[in-house]
């Protein structure tokens, strides 16, 4: 249990908290929005460096022309290719953790967790578009 402060200890932590605002300048304000980014794997914005390979799911080259009717619509695209691009975070996140001396060991949990997660995201939204694409 702890103890409660004394009235100065107080009093002097209340002094500090006034005068510390934070960032005040815009670079100053950039760099503090990274302090608690780990992995980066579920933000919807990345500033990343390139190890991360951009997805063309238009160039895809199927037995059948299938991806006009699957995929045709311009948001189904965009999605299936955001919930891709986290995808590759996720093997790019577990290939630097294989680097580090207890990587996976940390992280093996939330890995599996994001991989699984995803993986249903991207099926789900794929077989969305399939049943669509049947219907028509």
């Amino acid at each position: 249990m702890r103890q409660p402060i004394s009235e100065r200890k107080l009093q002097a932590n209340r002094a500090n908290a006034k005068r510390s605002t934070g960032p005040r300048t815009e670079p100053g304000k950039a760099a503090s929005r990274k302090n608690a980014l780990k992995h980066g794997i579920l933000s919807r914005v990345v500033d990343l460096p390139s190890a991360v390979p951009e997805a063309d799911l238009c160039s895809l080259e199927l037995s059948r022309p299938v991806l006009p009717e699957v995929l045709g619509r311009d948001a189904a695209i965009k999605e299936i290719s955001r919930i891709w691009a986290k995808l590759v975070r996720v093997v790019v996140f577990e290939r630097d953790c294989i680097q580090r001396p207890d990587g996976l060991e940390q992280n093996g949990r939330l890995i599996d967790r994001y991989e699984r997660m995803l993986t249903r995201q991207l099926h789900a939204r794929i077989r969305e578009q399939a049943d669509l694409a049947g219907k028509h």
